[in-house]
């Protein structure tokens, strides 16, 4: 449990005393009516500075240095409250920042031993965050009386890690906030898992919250429920329909869309949970792929081959397994599309051709032929070899062969070493391991296998490529290098997406290549440590999604960091785990699968528009920007106002080759 030592003045996790609870000093986070945050120069990942009061002990209660406010703290189960008051009538923020042991803080004990803000909730007045730990020693902070919360995050490092969760009591006058000071606790506990949080915060509001396993589905699923603590009814609300459930135990999806499930209990409003009910797939997938709009994607991304092209392969697919379902004017539509960029993929005139999208087809600089355009980032050009064996497979066009031979060819021969690592060599001569960065092992393996029986010598190349690679990162262990810059201000990153490739990796490759029991037991391992980075709060776009937060400060409305939950890089651990229910037969993994497509899934709206991501901050990180005027001060949306046609039609570019054909 979570105690509190007075003598030490300091926290501690009985469960493994060294552990560190909190990596800085804990304190008063405020800002006065007379302060204007909407205005002045601030560092990178913030959108404003607000004012920090220290505490220093007297008897029982800390006291604030600048404020006088009072912090009392007593003992909950398994852990503490800490009850702040501060009653000055000129306050506008008032929150607690608590500074957590967050992962890749410096002397924090190591990644295994540190925090990640895993599951954070914002709804009915309710607030919590599950704080989850590779040492499964997790805790669960929650708010009383209170307005929500901000995650503080790194100035360096791109916003790339956690500094400070703040709880507020207010929030400050430029996101609405009410003047005056006041009272409000903050919950500590330790907990074993997300449900038995769910369980003690029920006890502690004395309010019943929902789980599930499954978060949605097709039309005619029934949905499981968990209530944890007392409850007596569970209202759903879809649209305008407001309906209670007779049962507690279970819920059938009817309509297509989203649907919130409420739980009560003597007509108290609970912590209410959400699913997703889509018609059948077939018709999700092409309404998807018939709702991309290119001026959306030309006029909101950079356009490049990894991220922004991802609807290219997505709608080819769609073509390939279900154009005998499609109106002529419907293929010809999806084609048109489907063309005009594959031409710009394909600009052989270098006057004409496109940063980051065309791959030239002859030597740049120190690339070889059939790079892409001015890009060092690798996974533009395994992204393209994707696009260029669709297009091949679909419009037998001797030109996408020739392409896509020639980036094959310069991918192997330019950026994997004689380990079977992929390296980058940037402009400063320093090399990066790209090994694990959007698992490019998929498009080499697929190359492989579709010319097996066709050009033996390009298979042959492959299988020789994906087998360095796959052995690479099997000795590589429990390291996951990844994209991005060092600094001193903090530890080796442990990012997400390099952890989950590290598994798809080889589990793509015991699926496509050799069923090894060695990768297999590996990629097992590597899930398992993985677990901390896989949301849990029963929100369908939340639902088993990877822990993402730099992305939006490009993706959405550019105002991050901020998590982006059912971002589509949640596929990565979404199509591991189906991949090791394939091989394995583990059936906890084929349910994990769900739900981690169902986030992706669920970003679909009824007319088959998308969002590239879901946000559940409520002040955002603020982006790159140097001054507080260049940042709109809101509390955010869920989606973004910026609708999505590229990374959100990634989801059916995996899922497109595990579905029936034809069906």
């Amino acid at each position: 449990m979570i105690i509190y030592d007075k003598s030490a003045f300091t926290f501690y996790d009985t469960r493994k005393i060294d552990d560190l609870i909190f990596n800085g000093e804990i304190t008063l986070c405020y800002t006065l009516t007379g302060d204007d945050i909407t205005k002045g120069k601030k560092p990178s990942a913030t959108p404003y500075i607000d004012r920090q009061d220290s505490f220093i002990k007297e008897g029982s209660l800390w006291i604030s240095k600048e404020l006088g406010a009072t912090l009392e703290i007593t003992e909950i189960e398994k852990g503490v409250l800490l009850e702040i008051c501060c009653e000055r009538p000129d306050i506008s923020e008032l929150g607690l920042s608590l500074p957590f042991n967050f992962m890749g803080k410096l002397n924090g004990g190591g990644w295994e031993n540190q925090f990640l803000l895993n599951s954070p909730y914002s709804e009915n007045n309710i607030t919590y965050a599950y704080l989850s730990k590779p040492n499964g020693n997790c805790i669960m902070a929650c708010l009383f009386d209170g307005c929500g919360w901000k995650m503080d995050y790194s100035p360096y490092g791109w916003g790339h890690y956690f500094i400070s969760l703040k709880l507020f009591k207010e929030f400050d006058k430029a996101y609405g906030g009410k003047s005056g000071g006041g009272r409000f606790k903050v919950g500590l506990f330790a907990c074993d898992s997300f449900k038995n949080g769910l369980d003690i915060l029920a006890k502690l509001y004395n309010l019943p919250f929902l789980s599930y396993e499954l978060s949605g589905g097709e039309a005619g699923t029934e949905l499981s429920l968990t209530t944890h603590g007392d409850c007596d009814t569970i209202l759903t609300t879809q649209g305008e329909e407001k309906a209670p459930l007779d049962t507690l135990d279970s819920v059938k999806l009817l309509n297509e869309g989203e649907v919130t499930l409420t739980p009560f209990y003597k007509g108290k409003k609970g912590a209410s949970a959400t699913a997703y009910c889509f018609s059948d797939i077939f018709t999700l997938y092409k309404k998807a792929i018939l709702s991309i709009d290119l001026e959306v994607m030309e006029n909101h991304t950079d356009r490049n081959l990894c991220e922004h092209q991802c609807w290219i392969s997505a709608s080819i697919r769609f073509l390939l397994k279900y154009k005998n379902k499609l109106s002529a004017k419907e293929t010809r539509e999806i084609e048109k599309k489907v063309i005009k960029y594959l031409d710009i993929i394909t600009e052989n005139d270098e006057s004409k051709a496109t940063e980051r999208i065309t791959i030239l087809n002859k030597p740049r600089d120190s690339f070889l032929a059939y790079n892409v355009y001015k890009s060092r980032r690798v996974q533009e050009l395994f992204f393209g070899i994707t696009i260029l064996l669709d297009a091949y497979k679909y419009f037998k066009d001797e030109k996408y062969l020739t392409y896509l031979k020639g980036a094959t060819n310069c991918l192997i021969d330019y950026y994997q070493r004689d380990d079977g690592r992929i390296e980058v060599i940037w402009e400063n001569g320093e090399g990066e391991d790209y090994t694990t960065v959007c698992c490019p092992i998929i498009p080499i393996l697929d190359v492989a296998n579709y010319f097996k029986d066709i050009d033996s010598e390009l298979s042959q190349k492959c299988f020789l490529s994906a087998d360095k690679m796959a052995e690479y990162v099997y000795k590589r262990g429990m390291l996951f290098p990844t994209e991005g810059g060092r600094s001193k201000e903090c530890e080796m990153e442990m990012e997400d997406g390099s952890i989950s490739c590290s598994a798809l990796l080889l589990l793509y490759y015991c699926k496509n290549r050799k069923n090894l029991d060695t990768y297999l037991k590996k990629a097992k391992e590597i899930l398992d440590i993985h677990k901390s980075w896989v949301i849990n709060t029963p929100i369908c776009q939340m639902y088993n999604s990877s822990l993402r937060w730099w992305e939006t400060q490009w993706e959405g409305d550019g105002d991050g960091p901020a998590i982006c939950a059912g971002h589509a890089w949640s596929i990565w651990r979404g199509e591991a785990d189906l991949l090791y229910y394939l091989l394995s037969g583990d059936r906890n993994h084929l349910l994990n699968a769900k739900n981690t497509f169902m986030t992706n899934l669920s970003k679909i709206q009824l007319n088959g528009t998308a969002y590239a991501i879901y946000n559940p901050d409520m002040i955002n990180g603020g982006g790159f920007h140097s001054f507080s005027e260049e940042i709109s001060h809101k509390i955010a949306t869920k989606f973004p106002k910026t609708p999505d046609c590229g990374l959100s039609r990634y989801v059916f570019l995996r899922l497109s080759q595990y579905l029936p054909e034809g069906d």
